[in-house]
């Protein structure tokens, strides 16, 4: 069984609903790398690198299972991790499904959240405007191959709970 679980992909593909349920299988913590680079949530920014130092903390732990997509809170992790699971679907609208269905059951999220959250959901999938030359996540894993499953839809990531 794995003890230390990296989830990666864009925002809106289910990477905290695949950590939730692989922690409450396993019983191991979730965190997701939000919580760490958001002083207040879609707000206020925390400082970059005592964002780092605090994440860096649970990866080095002995379990976790931590989702998300900021790229220099899960470099230290992809080291660590025992398997990183990369949540890659080809339609944007599987995103746009996620957020919205995200911001319904999330009362604390407003209509301007999930306004900017679609936005940078579409820039980031066309390349516009900021995070254009941040690195791929593909270019950030490609080292570690021999740990790394690839989810293309959802009905992958049911096959492969069902089967664990």
């Amino acid at each position: 069984m794995y003890k230390k679980i990296l989830i990666l992909g864009d925002s809106g593909r289910g990477k905290t609903t695949l950590a939730l349920k692989l922690s409450n299988k396993f019983n191991i913590p979730h965190y997701d790398t939000d919580d760490f680079f958001w002083k207040i949530k879609y707000s206020e920014p925390a400082i970059r690198d005592q964002s780092v130092i605090e994440v860096n903390k649970i990866y080095d732990t002995s379990e976790w299972v931590m989702s998300g997509s900021t790229r220099h809170l899960i470099m230290y992790g992809l080291d660590k991790a025992d398997i990183i699971f990369v949540l890659k679907f080809k339609s944007i609208l599987y995103q746009y499904y996620f957020i919205i269905k995200r911001s319904i059951y999330k009362e604390e999220e407003k209509i301007a959240d999930l306004w900017n959250l679609l936005t940078h959901v579409t820039k980031k999938k066309y390349k516009k405007g900021y995070g254009s030359h941040a690195p791929l996540i593909e270019e950030l894993i490609d080292v570690y191959k021999k740990k790394v499953i690839v989810f293309h839809s959802l009905k992958e990531i049911e096959n492969y709970l069902f089967s664990i």
